[in-house]
């Protein structure tokens, strides 16, 4: 109560009493229009839930969930057990596999009175404790379905959960995981919702995102002695997705909160103090899967956010990057160059410029080429001329308006493009008034295309502290882009006929590849312009024709609810 009133009256005296007022009418109006919009997309009503029941699947696969339980508090179990028997889809089975101590021994007997009732539930009196690795472990062997769904102890299904996870299951998917929300008293009354990016490689190394619910194949576990593993106590679920979803062969994302994790008094969602333990845990986990791919690099933490991780991928050779330097302003060539090479460590390094004017460049590892642009209709075909002169193995394409922020911008960037796996890398974008201009780009049926981030203040952090880690998305931008060339050429280059929005056509090719198109937010630049990144992206008509098929479809980095929010 105190620490309350401190707070109240520190507030009153930064911004006075009047403005004090306002902000809190304002910010509970807008929590208040928040609860609406999350209800409005969570809660189901009764024909849905009709609906739901009546359906009938061609296959109707059984789906065992994993639940381990230790001094479960008697609401909470009771509570658990009731979200799985109102699961709208029927063939289910819950594995309670049981390490409480004597001291709970209602547990047991909550457990055994629910069993007899419904022969779907299974339940397991441990010999002892083996914690959450060992308990969850001993649930799996009582599993006869041929799906498992994780379940903590004292946490709740959505009534659709197993329904909507169905759905996916009959289209072949065999990793499935949803969006989740963290309620402590009514789950009606929560704003508290964790909406998730699409499946990404990069992302996932970078944090655990996927969490709660997740579904997967049993078979998945074939050839694995254990799916917990106890020397990654403390992050054992992120080395069991790191290496699901390496074995999955669909992996899927549903965009519904199917899942409430309830905040108490020591609970994970309530304490969120990391250890450290856990967080070594995580470093050796992200660090075995590269060595299971064969990819050389260095995990580290991304502080002062210590569950946030960063790779430095090694790049075995320094080979040459071709530098192409375009813009549509008058500039001085001499000074700029000047000043991004003096923020530039790589090389060797070769420049292609529009400079009307030859450039007397005395350091060995840089070649300055001078390309006139007043022959071509756009950028791009001065780009596909400027390739001819090429020799790099991997091509930047960036505007003479950025100025990169940190020395290594290159080797960020090139750590990505040299995977065999990586389409285009590109750079987070701020502008002079320290606000995000670039934070990567999606596909919205509606809008077209959405910039992540624009116009979020630089010192924020974004939703889930997206700003702070290396992300995969759909869309980069030739303000500032890598690609390797052989890639490039792979996807036949740009396509002049396009125009201005070439540089998204080579992305959604890298798509149709297979490959990752990354963002990283350890390669900054800053923007001096003043076109917005999605104004040279104008006469988009050609690209959304060709596209359209794609633009039709949900963006795999796109968030209905988020958007909706106005948190991406």
């Amino acid at each position: 109560m105190q620490n309350k009133s401190k707070k109240i009256f520190g507030k009153i005296k930064r911004e006075g009493l009047i403005n004090a007022i306002q902000n809190y009418v304002n910010k509970e109006a807008t929590l208040k229009k928040e609860l609406k919009i999350i209800r409005d997309y969570h809660l189901i009503n009764e024909e849905e839930r009709k609906q739901q029941k009546e359906f009938k699947f061609e296959c109707e696969e059984k789906i065992s969930i994993i639940t381990p339980l230790y001094n479960t508090p008697k609401d909470f179990l009771i509570q658990l057990i009731d979200s799985v028997e109102k699961q709208t889809y029927s063939n289910w089975e819950l594995c309670l596999a049981d390490g409480s101590d004597l001291d709970h021994e209602y547990v047991r007997e909550i457990c055994m009175k629910y069993m007899e009732a419904d022969n779907r539930i299974i339940y397991k009196k441990l010999e002892e404790n083996e914690g959450i690795v060992g308990n969850t472990n001993k649930a799996i062997q009582m599993a006869t379905g041929t799906y498992l769904g994780l379940l903590d102890h004292d946490d709740i299904l959505h009534e659709s959960a197993l329904y909507e996870c169905m759905k996916e299951i009959q289209n072949s998917a065999d990793f499935i995981y949803t969006d989740e929300m963290k309620f402590e008293k009514k789950i009606e009354d929560s704003i508290d919702i964790v909406c998730k990016s699409g499946f990404g490689k990069d992302e996932l190394r970078s944090h655990n995102y996927i969490c709660h619910f997740v579904v997967f194949k049993k078979q998945l576990l074939d050839n694995m002695t254990e799916f917990y593993r106890r020397e990654y106590e403390g992050s054992q679920d992120y080395d069991m997705v790191l290496r699901l979803t390496e074995k999955a062969e669909k992996i899927v994302h549903i965009p519904k909160i199917l899942y409430y994790w309830r905040v108490h008094a020591g609970s994970v969602a309530q304490n969120l103090s990391v250890k450290q333990y856990a967080v070594d845990a995580a470093i050796k986990a992200i660090s075995d899967q590269l060595k299971r791919s064969g990819e050389k690099g260095t995990v580290k933490c991304n502080l002062p956010y210590e569950t946030i991780y960063r790779i430095e991928y090694e790049v075995p050779q320094t080979p040459v990057v071709s530098l192409c330097l375009w813009t549509e302003e008058k500039i001085d060539y001499q000074v700029y160059i000047k000043e991004l090479l003096k923020k530039t460590s790589y090389r060797p390094l070769e420049i292609i410029t529009t400079a009307e004017m030859s450039f007397d460049y005395d350091e060995e590892q840089i070649q300055i080429i001078t390309l006139r642009k007043n022959d071509y209709k756009n950028r791009y075909e001065w780009f596909e001329n400027a390739r001819k002169s090429m020799t790099g193995q991997y091509e930047v394409y960036m505007n003479c308006e950025c100025i990169p922020e940190r020395k290594e911008w290159i080797e960020e960037l090139l750590m990505y493009a040299s995977r065999q796996d990586v389409g285009v890398v590109g750079v987070s974008i701020k502008n002079s008034e320290e606000q995000v201009v670039f934070g990567g780009g999606i596909l919205d049926k509606e809008e077209g295309i959405h910039i992540m981030n624009e116009g979020l203040e630089w010192r924020e952090q974004g939703y889930e502290a997206n700003m702070r880690h290396v992300r995969n998305t759909t869309l980069l931008t030739s303000v500032c882009m890598m690609i390797a060339k052989e890639k490039l050429d792979g996807a036949g280059g740009f396509q002049t006929d396009l125009g201005d929005c070439a540089d998204i056509d080579i992305c959604l090719k890298c798509l149709e590849k297979h490959y990752w198109n990354v963002w990283n937010c350890f390669a900054v630049m800053k923007y001096t312009g003043d076109k917005r990144i999605k104004d040279f992206w104008n006469n988009d008509d050609l690209l959304f024709e060709r596209w359209k098929d794609r633009i039709e479809r949900e963006d795999n980095y796109y968030h209905p609810l988020l958007k909706k929010l106005g948190k991406i």
